[in-house]
């Protein structure tokens, strides 16, 4: 089991983002509006996570540009990523991952 040390705050944005994928391995439709839906943070306290997060590449926030919601948060898609997909079990078992445990600092 991979450990990755994270803040308080990190760890409930991921754990709630891993509760929130439902579909097959890589997807989301998951966004802003849940995420202050699951974790009763506010919009702007989740842009920071958000960030730090991206930062340290374990998730990626599509702007759809391209479907013309680029000054839309609230339409943007989070995404888990480079490995962090491991947090979502349905995945974990379809990929066969590593399993990953969320320390905080």
């Amino acid at each position: 089991m991979k450990t990755i040390k994270v803040t308080q705050l990190e760890k409930q944005v991921l754990e709630a983002m891993a509760k929130g994928m439902y579909a097959e391995f890589g997807f989301s439709d998951y966004g802003l509006p849940e995420l202050i839906e699951d974790t009763g943070l506010s919009a702007k306290v989740l842009r920071g996570v958000g960030s730090s997060l991206v930062k340290k590449g374990f998730i990626d926030i599509d702007d759809r540009e391209s479907e013309g919601y680029k000054n839309n948060t609230s339409m943007y898609i989070w995404y888990l990523f480079d490995g962090m997909e491991a947090l979502v079990p349905h995945w974990h078992d379809e990929v066969d991952m590593e399993k990953i445990q969320l320390i905080t600092e």
